[in-house]
């Protein structure tokens, strides 16, 4: 009788732990959700703004100097933006020694790279390097100058003025940037330039100082700062 108590024992045990297994199997699975394959930064669309710094310029630009400016740029592939900037310019001196005044348009484009990931699709904001190529077109005027050429204690004090002329300015550039999301699909940031004039033209008055677009040409480079706001206008460019 003990044994056959046993064998019951055994059997029933079994058919539990069968039936068990058979209930979990029919339960269904939840799906996981599929990792992410990159952590790419996206932005679809293109993005539009302007330079809220132009009217600050004259804190690190000798003289008077203000302008407008608009910029564009979208993402080309995974990290890459092709932008453009497109402005005007018009910088003013007025000192003891010379009334100076220079104004025209500009127009600079390039690409930033991306160096920042993200864990999530939502994550906007981007740390990006850059390269520029600049072309400027302006008209200067000197009304008047004046420089005192002094040789053993005698005063020679020359004046005069020189009449408006047409120049351009060609320039290459590095920077780097930062750019976050505030708000959906609005986008602040800055931006430091370093610029190299590449090619100077007409510039054959000898107190030319400005180029819109670049800043002081008077030496080969020169430094900049751009604060922007943007908004980004979605749509989706190609497949990705």
């Amino acid at each position: 009788m003990k044994i056959l108590k046993y064998i019951l024992t055994t059997i029933i045990s079994i058919l539990l732990l069968c039936s068990t297994e058979y209930a979990r199997g029919q339960q269904p699975q939840k799906e996981k959700k599929p990792q992410r394959t990159d952590n790419f930064i996206h932005m679809e669309g293109i993005r539009i703004g302007t330079n809220l710094s132009m009217p600050f310029q004259s804190f690190w630009t000798k003289g008077d100097r203000y302008g407008v400016e608009a910029n564009v740029d979208f993402e080309l592939k995974p990290n890459l933006y092709p932008v453009a900037e497109i402005g005007w310019e018009k910088m003013k001196m007025d000192q003891d020694y010379v009334k100076y005044n220079s104004s025209g348009s500009y127009l600079r484009i390039g690409l930033n790279y991306n160096l920042l990931e993200s864990e999530s699709k939502k994550e906007k904001d981007i740390l990006y390097i850059g390269c520029r190529y600049g072309l400027s077109y302006a008209t200067q005027q000197i009304e008047s100058y004046t420089v005192n050429n002094s040789y053993w204690n005698v005063e020679n004090v020359v004046s005069g003025s020189f009449p408006s002329q047409n120049y351009h300015c060609q320039w290459i550039g590095l920077l780097l940037g930062l750019k976050g999301e505030i708000a959906k699909n609005f986008y602040m940031g800055w931006a430091i330039h370093y610029k190299v004039a590449v090619l100077k033209g007409n510039l054959d008055m000898p107190i030319a100082s400005f180029a819109p677009g670049y800043g002081n040409i008077e030496k080969g480079s020169a430094f900049d700062f751009t604060y922007s706001i943007a908004y980004n206008i979605p749509f989706r460019i190609g497949t990705r």
